[in-house]
């Protein structure tokens, strides 16, 4: 299971990795959502249920901007909400022996689902300059640590790429030149 598991993180950063050479911000929603859904298993596979579960959250994030008619507030909030109480559900319901991994994880969970609301947000409003923004200093950096608690090879790699990913496609845009 754990070859599977990185084999599917490592698809997953090349579509994460692409998709912020992407200018139009739909096609960018796009690639993440098939993106997430393959990180997603590969959690689950490695036995990381709050990364799997924060993946499904932000599945169903990107699923929603996809098609506009859902995009609503109180759909936002509940994604927000969701956001905060995966790390929770996680320790509670799948956690049985305490360890100082499971606590670090249990941290950066927390910090991860505070970054992916900021993120959630600049991705509601549309605005490129700021989904690459928050994702360059709070989500990249949060996931980065996760994933090298969990061991995903692709999800280090991935988090890796993806901040020379963004400062490339600043470069190549300037921070002006994204969707609004």
């Amino acid at each position: 299971m754990d070859v599977i598991a990185q084999i599917l993180s490592i698809i997953s950063c090349a579509g994460i990795i692409f998709s912020f050479q992407l200018k139009n911000n739909r096609h960018l929603f796009l690639v993440q959502t098939i993106s997430a859904v393959c990180f997603g298993i590969s959690y689950l596979l490695l036995g990381a249920y709050d990364g799997f579960l924060i993946n499904v959250i932000a599945f169903t994030n990107t699923f929603v901007l996809l098609n506009k008619k859902l995009k609503k507030p109180p759909i936002l909030t509940a994604i927000c909400i969701g956001y905060i109480v995966v790390p929770l559900i996680s320790l509670l319901c799948f956690e049985k022996v305490w360890t100082t991994t499971l606590v670090i994880t249990t941290i950066i969970s927390f910090v991860i689902a505070i970054s992916q609301i900021a993120y959630t947000i600049a991705m509601w409003k549309n605005n490129g300059k700021a989904i690459r923004t928050v994702r360059l200093f709070a989500v990249t950096p949060a996931w980065l640590a996760y994933n090298i608690t969990v061991f995903s090879l692709g999800g280090i790699i991935c988090e890796s790429f993806n901040i020379i990913s963004i400062i490339i496609s600043f470069i190549g845009y300037g921070k002006d030149g994204f969707e609004k």
